[in-house]
Formats: C-alpha cells, sequence, structure tokens
C-alpha cells in the first residue's frame, strides 16, 4: 500500500515539483536530483501525507525547504563570490526583473525572508499561497516582504542609485 500510495503521488506530483524544482536551483541535473529526494522524503513520511487535497501544497513545500537548503549550502561552500552588480533598474520591480541580480541579492537574505520571497516574486505566489505553503500568518509573509523591500530600498540608498 506504501508504495502504491508513493507512486500515485509520484506520478500527480512528479512533474510539477521537478518544474518548481529547476525553477529554484536552475539546473536540470540538480532539479532532477531534488525531485528525486523530495520524494524519498515524502516517502519517509508517507503516514503523515495529508489527504489528496493538500498533498501538493505539503510536497510542495518539502520540495521548496530541500531546494532552498542547498542553494543556502552552496552559499556556505567557499567558493569565489563575485560583488552584487549595480542595481539595474530605477525601482525595485525592474531590478528584480533581472534574475541574476534578484538570485544573487536573495542569496543575501536570510532564509525566512529568501524563502518568502522565492514564492511571491520569482514564482507568483500570491500572499494567501505563500502563507499556505510556509504554514506562516499572511500577516508574517506581508511583514518579510516588507522587511526584505527595506533591505533592497537600503541597498540602493547606500549604493547611491
Amino acid at each position: 500500500m506504501t508504495a502504491d500510495r508513493l507512486a500515485q503521488l509520484y506520478r500527480q506530483y512528479g512533474p510539477a515539483i521537478y518544474a518548481r524544482c529547476q525553477r529554484l536551483l536552475g539546473d536540470g541535473a540538480a532539479a532532477e536530483d531534488a525531485t528525486q529526494e523530495t520524494f524519498m522524503r515524502v516517502q519517509r513520511h508517507l503516514d503523515k501525507a495529508p489527504d489528496a487535497q493538500a498533498g501538493l501544497t505539503w510536497i510542495y513545500r518539502v520540495a521548496t525547504n530541500y531546494c532552498l537548503n542547498q542553494l543556502r549550502d552552496a552559499r556556505l561552500r567557499p567558493e569565489p563570490v563575485a560583488e552584487l552588480p549595480d542595481v539595474p533598474g530605477r525601482s525595485l520591480e525592474e531590478a528584480l526583473a533581472d534574475r541574476d541580480f534578484a538570485v544573487r541579492l536573495l542569496s543575501r537574505m536570510p532564509e525566512k525572508l529568501s524563502a518568502v520571497v522565492w514564492l511571491h516574486l520569482v514564482d507568483g505566489l500570491d500572499q494567501g499561497e505563500v502563507a499556505r505553503v510556509l504554514e506562516l500568518s499572511r500577516r508574517t509573509v506581508v511583514n518579510r516582504l516588507a522587511e526584505f523591500h527595506e533591505r533592497v530600498e537600503r541597498f540602493q540608498r547606500k549604493a547611491g542609485v
């Protein structure tokens, strides 16, 4: 029964989870590994899996947390890090439109902010959806987005933009 349920979840949600991992990690091979690891973790906790209606949200959160941890761990590896580029626009929205700039900026943010920002600004989830995926209150999501915007504005003032 457990193997059947896992196979059903993989058939149903595997492509969506792979796409999520691909968007976060930006690498097909890493996304495949992350998808496999996500479903291995799902298998270990299959007894805690929610019903079919909440299944995607639960697996999506497992994948998101795994990918964000991979990104964070990659930052901690001793590799040369390029300097942040000048802000490529006149507003925060224009600056975040440049994916490379956004990835570098988010990699400098605390994980609690980057998770919310990824889901909202990069994946396009609304604040309520972000709250459900990360199991936060909507107010917390709003506050973290505001904190992110404040940090970016401080960076822009400091950079003289």
